[in-house]
């Protein structure tokens, strides 16, 4: 019999779980990439993605109660199929909002593997849940359909994910989590996590999106041009869209680091190895660009340094509320894949129901990038995403410009 194994939630883990017992109808932690394909046979499809159910014991992951704890369980035993649904083009268009159903996570395998034919397309969809997958996972996901299809071997990753959770959540007990907590405690002391949504009794709504489009062209060379990484660029732009919307020159906000920095992780493992890291960032507008931008890549240096002192701890230990977060780090979870000599890339299906705040991600959409936006509706109207979203990407392209511009040149005046 195939070995299933156990072991407990990181912080970020927990974070998730308690979010999502808020709520059991909730799916903004449902992530459904979806890659479409030129009409041809099912049959090669369906088999890649048995494949991969029966060999990689992580997609049969969900949580087990053992006594008072919460545990993940990969488990063998856990159920898992491909589901295979015949529909006509205008079916699908309309059935697409559909794939984004809760997830029972004690009771049912936490991916859902989907092939849907129609008359001019067959779509592979690969939904997950957030609390086992993070970005990097889905890329994981298309690489071993990849491999399955061209009947190559799957990557094993055995106990990976158990050991890096044991060894994240015995490092709370460390020096250097003491001395991270101390940054940040002393750091926000008088700081609040930056926010523009509106007051309401419940945050819970349909889930509503943004996606301006910029040229990544410009953004890479203009970042080669001045010394800075698209990270540090995107952060300062995110920055200053969240002050012109919140009215605030001082902003607090989360920022997503993937954090596969250990040496046995790669694009094939899947996990949960997100860090959410906190950065505080002044807009005064008297400063030049090229001195926002230092102020920007020296905080999240000093986040990256701190990043042990987990942003759950964070917002527990004050008090405080979760506000507005930005993840550059997309821009480098290409999801695509080749077959047959062709390139194919995802999109994804929003999610259906959320309490989220606004969050904004980077994706990177081959010559442009993608300024993606989700929250709740409960929380933001759909004007308001949509201008934080194009202003990011338009303070984008100007930061990469003249350096020694001050802000209050660029920075657009509030209607």
């Amino acid at each position: 019999m195939k070995e299933s194994i156990t072991y407990p939630l990181n912080a970020i883990q927990w974070e998730t779980y308690e979010e999502f017992l808020h709520d059991s109808q909730l799916t903004q932690h449902n992530t459904a990439p979806c890659m479409p394909f030129e009409r041809s046979s099912a049959e090669r499809f369906l088999r890649a993605m048995q494949k991969m159910l029966d060999e990689q014991r992580y997609l049969h992951i969900h949580l087990v109660r053992q006594g008072d704890d919460i545990m993940i369980c990969e488990d063998w035993q856990m159920p898992n199929n491909v589901h295979y649904l015949r529909m006509s083009d205008e079916e699908w268009k309309a059935a697409q909002p559909t794939f984004t159903k809760p997830f029972d996570p004690f009771n049912e395998a936490c991916v859902r593997l989907f092939l849907v034919e129609t008359d001019s397309k067959v779509y592979v969809v690969m939904e997950t849940f957030h609390l086992f997958f993070d970005g990097i996972s889905q890329r994981a996901l298309w690489n071993a359909f990849e491999e399955a299809l061209q009947g190559m071997p799957l990557y094993q990753q055995g106990d990976i994910a158990a050991e890096i959770n044991r060894e994240e959540i015995a490092s709370y007990n460390s020096d250097a989590y003491r001395r991270a907590k101390e940054y940040y405690l002393k750091k926000f002391e008088s700081i609040r996590l930056t926010d523009y949504c509106r007051d309401t009794d419940s945050p819970l709504g349909p889930a509503i999106s943004s996606h301006p489009m910029v040229s990544a062209n410009i953004i890479d060379e203009g970042c080669q041009r001045i010394g800075q990484t698209t990270t540090t660029v995107f952060y300062a732009a995110y920055a200053l869209a969240l002050a012109y919307m919140s009215g605030e020159t001082r902003v607090a906000f989360s920022t997503m680091n993937h954090g596969r920095s250990d040496h046995r992780l790669n694009d094939h493992v899947y996990g949960y190895y997100l860090g959410c890291l906190p950065i505080v960032i002044d807009t005064n507008p008297k400063q030049t660009i090229g001195e926002l931008l230092y102020q920007v890549r020296r905080e999240v240096f000093a986040s990256i340094r701190y990043r042990i002192y987990p942003l759950y701890h964070l917002l527990h230990d004050l008090g405080l509320k979760n506000g507005t977060e930005m993840g550059n780090n997309s821009v480098n979870i290409l999801e695509y894949i080749h077959i047959d000599g062709k390139l194919w890339n995802t999109y994804h299906i929003d999610p259906s129901f959320t309490g989220e705040h606004s969050s904004t991600y980077i994706t990177r959409r081959e010559s442009l990038y993608e300024v993606f936006t989700d929250c709740s509706s409960a929380l933001y109207t759909q004007e308001q995403i949509d201008i934080l979203s194009e202003l990011t990407g338009q303070m984008a392209l100007l930061l990469v410009g003249d350096q020694n511009e001050t802000l209050k040149n660029i920075i657009p005046k509030k209607k």
